[in-house]
């Protein structure tokens, strides 16, 4: 286990890389993310702060408006008024090969003028092992207010983009299909199937890779993506331009499920 974050590998060969903390150096706020992740064939397949968007991060969730009591106080996105405070990841091997990293974490931003815990996280990214080829990578995010009047919401335009976000590489020779139809990229948020496939151009060096996204709020599935086949990163857009207040009382899960070929 490295000391800001845990590595993942099967086989000997990694899979992926969770930045519990920031390196040194860095910004406070880039952490809680995976990066990098491999392909099956041991390509990278994601981007961490690219020249495009520095502050895009691999695989991530944040939004770009976190509201207390109605007003807008950060912005977990770009980092801005936002601070993470967390326990060392556990990192826990399950019989049927699968490993799981845990990690319990609060989000803390100014109220009043003062550095307040509005949040707390608990997070579960699950390995499993390869089967007929293919791998199969399960985040779980649980978010509960620690306050009441604590909500979240993504841009306020009609991207409204926020949430669970894969910062792939290569977009511009990107390909997506959902429900067996092709889709492409628009300003706005978009309706797709359950699954969204990504797969690139033979020019590409993930021309071999294929990966199938999944995203599900409270157990639902989430079909409102923000698309890129350009230089950015993929958006499971919850819960959009319109706030969604978190609970004292019981946990938003949000989860997504890649499998990669």
């Amino acid at each position: 286990m490295a000391t800001n974050g845990v590595i993942v590998r099967q086989g000997g060969a990694p899979v992926l890389f969770y930045r519990s903390h920031p390196e040194i150096g860095r910004e406070t706020w880039r952490m809680d993310y995976l990066h990098p992740v491999f392909t099956v064939q041991g390509t990278v397949l994601t981007e961490d702060a690219p020249a495009d968007h520095t502050h895009q991060r691999g695989i991530f969730w944040a939004w770009r408006r976190i509201l207390v009591d109605g007003e807008v106080v950060a912005d977990s996105w770009v980092g801005r008024q936002f601070e993470l405070q967390g326990e060392p990841p556990e990192l826990v091997a399950h019989p049927d090969g699968s490993t799981t990293i845990r990690g319990k974490l609060r989000w803390l931003v100014p109220v009043a003028g003062m550095a307040t815990e509005i949040v707390e996280e608990s997070s579960e990214i699950t390995v499993f092992p390869l089967d007929a080829g293919a791998r199969r990578i399960v985040i779980d995010v649980r978010l509960k207010a620690l306050q009441p009047g604590v909500a979240l919401a993504g841009s306020d335009d009609e991207k409204g983009y926020g949430g669970l976000s894969f910062r792939f590489r290569d977009a511009p020779a990107m390909t997506i299909h959902s429900d067996t139809r092709e889709l492409r990229a628009t300003l706005a948020r978009m309706q797709t199937g359950p699954e969204v496939d990504f797969t690139w151009a033979p020019s590409s060096a993930l021309s071999a890779a294929a990966v199938k996204v999944e995203c599900r709020v409270d157990g639902r599935p989430w079909t409102q993506w923000v698309l890129r086949q350009e230089p950015s990163m993929q958006n499971c857009a919850f819960p959009g331009r319109s706030p969604y207040e978190l609970s004292t009382d019981r946990v938003l899960h949000l989860a997504a499920s890649l499998t990669l070929q």
